[in-house]
């Protein structure tokens, strides 16, 4: 808004000076050392002031006034109000082939600064670089795009003097991605749970199946903690209340188990049970859950980084492994009075 006023004054005075002033047209002439204004009223007398003609230099004055209310400090258009890019933030958008009209909760992450954001729900980002970034920081940084069973995509973004440079790399001049990214579905996740609905008092055993199916290439899944081929962990989000409960079969257990999955379905499962009687007690207050099995879909390229940027503890059976984005199926379940 100050750069505008600052355009509208200056640019009015400009106005003012061609028009207004330029009835009144006189020329520069010395008499005694002095410099006397004499009106222009006759024809034939040279219409110069220093050696320019002053209907050229009442433009250049013009003009002149224009762009300096330009340049001292317009930050938006004084025409339509749109506001100019700033070289410390970018934008862009994100497409998952597979889904339609949810893009949220795409995550984006600048390798050698550990920033990062995630998308809205139409695939929308915008990144800005934190206000004490070296001003000495140059060189060529690549921007991640990280949905953990889907194709991981990058963009190289060039930074200069501890700012974007816009126009470079992957950047439009107005500070913007050049193209849409686009991700697809590598590994398919279904997740079912039997029985689905039980009593509190329910004391059988309760089965956990999670079915992984490669979509286009055989995908390395790696199971943290599995002990006799079962799945590692479980995740219960509470629906209600957004409370978390955890499972874990073997606490103690150092195992990282890797399976290659490949277009034909693999199932892993996992039993637990609400009183203990024969299996870890688990205890479920009454309401709906989600159920989330533990598990990491291994990216070639993934900077160690970028996982660690999502949660101190992201590689632990903790609940900042569920800030790891997935697009799965996840089990329902509930425990009713």
């Amino acid at each position: 808004m100050k750069g505008q006023k600052a355009f509208i004054i200056l640019f009015a005075a400009g106005l003012f000076f061609k028009f207004f002033w330029g009835r009144y047209k006189s020329i520069l002439c010395k008499k005694n050392n002095k410099i006397h204004a004499k009106p222009l009223r006759r024809k034939g007398i040279a219409k110069k002031t220093l050696g320019v003609p002053l209907s050229r230099s009442r433009d250049v004055f013009a003009y002149a006034f224009a762009f300096w209310g330009c340049w001292l400090g317009c930050t938006e258009s004084p025409f339509d109000g749109t506001v100019a890019p700033s070289p410390t933030k970018i934008t862009g958008q994100v497409d998952l082939l597979d889904t339609l009209n949810d893009e949220k909760g795409v995550y984006v992450w600048l390798s050698g600064l550990n920033i990062g954001t995630y998308t809205d729900s139409t695939g929308a980002f915008r990144l800005e670089l934190p206000k004490n970034v070296n001003k000495d920081l140059n060189g060529t940084f690549t921007l991640y795009f990280y949905v953990a069973n889907y194709n991981l995509n990058t963009a190289e973004i060039v930074i200069r003097n501890g700012q974007f440079l816009f126009g470079f790399g992957a950047l439009t001049a107005q500070g913007r991605i050049k193209d849409t990214i686009k991700m697809f579905k590598i590994l398919d996740i279904k997740t079912i749970v039997d029985p689905p609905i039980v009593r509190r008092s329910y004391a059988g055993p309760i089965d956990m199946l999670v079915t992984l199916q490669a979509t286009l290439d055989s995908v390395a899944v790696v199971f943290p903690k599995s002990v006799g081929g079962l799945v590692g962990g479980i995740f219960f989000r509470h629906l209600q209340t957004g409370q978390i409960y955890i499972d874990i079969p073997d606490v103690g257990a150092d195992t990282r188990e890797t399976v290659v999955i490949r277009r034909e379905p693999r199932s892993r499962r996992q039993v637990f049970q609400l009183d203990g009687t024969n299996f870890r007690e688990l205890f479920l207050p009454p309401g709906r859950y989600h159920v989330i099995p533990f598990f990491f879909v291994a990216h070639e390229n993934l900077p160690h980084e970028l996982l660690l940027s999502l949660g101190e503890h992201v590689e632990e059976p903790s609940t900042d492994y569920l800030k790891i984005p997935f697009r799965r199926q996840d089990g329902q379940f509930q425990v009713i009075e």
